[in-house]
C-alpha cells in the first residue's frame, strides 16, 4: 500500500507592519486593557459603597495602579485578571467587556452633563451683564 502525501498548505503568518499607522493592536491586548478597567471600575464601585463620603477616585486610581500595576505592565497575566474577576465579582470575560461598554457610557454622560452645566454658566454670566 502506497504512502499518501499530506498536501497542507503553510500559510506565511502577516506582518504587523502591514497596515503601517493603520495597525491594530493584537486582539488579546485590547481584551486586557478591557479587562483590567473592568476591575479597577468594579472594584472602584465597591469601595464607593462601602466609603461613600470618603472615597476618592484620584487615591483609588493610585491604589490600585500600587497593587496591580499600570496596564501597560501587565503584572498580572489575563487569565490571572480573569480568574479574580470571577472570584471577586462572578464576572466572566464577556461580563468584564459588557461593564467596560457600561463605564465608557457613564464617562460619556458626565462629560455631556459638565458640558451642559459649563454652557449654561457661560450663558448666565454672558446675560448677566
Amino acid at each position: 500500500m502506497a504512502a499518501r502525501k499530506s498536501s497542507v498548505t503553510t500559510f506565511q503568518a502577516i506582518g504587523d507592519s502591514v497596515l503601517g499607522d493603520y495597525a491594530v493592536s493584537d486582539y488579546s491586548e485590547r481584551v486586557y486593557t478591557k479587562v483590567y478597567y473592568s476591575i479597577r471600575s468594579l472594584c472602584g464601585l465597591v469601595a464607593k459603597r462601602t466609603l461613600k463620603d470618603t472615597f476618592s477616585w484620584d487615591e483609588f486610581k493610585e491604589r490600585f495602579g500600587n497593587d496591580f500595576g499600570k496596564v501597560e505592565e501587565k503584572r498580572y497575566s489575563l487569565e490571572q485578571l480573569l480568574e479574580y474577576a470571577n472570584r471577586k465579582f462572578g464576572k466572566t470575560l464577556e461580563d468584564l467587556l459588557a461593564e467596560h461598554e457600561i463605564s465608557w457610557q457613564r464617562r460619556r454622560e458626565y462629560v455631556e452633563r459638565n458640558l451642559v452645566a459649563s454652557q449654561a454658566e457661560v450663558i448666565a454670566e454672558n446675560t448677566h451683564y
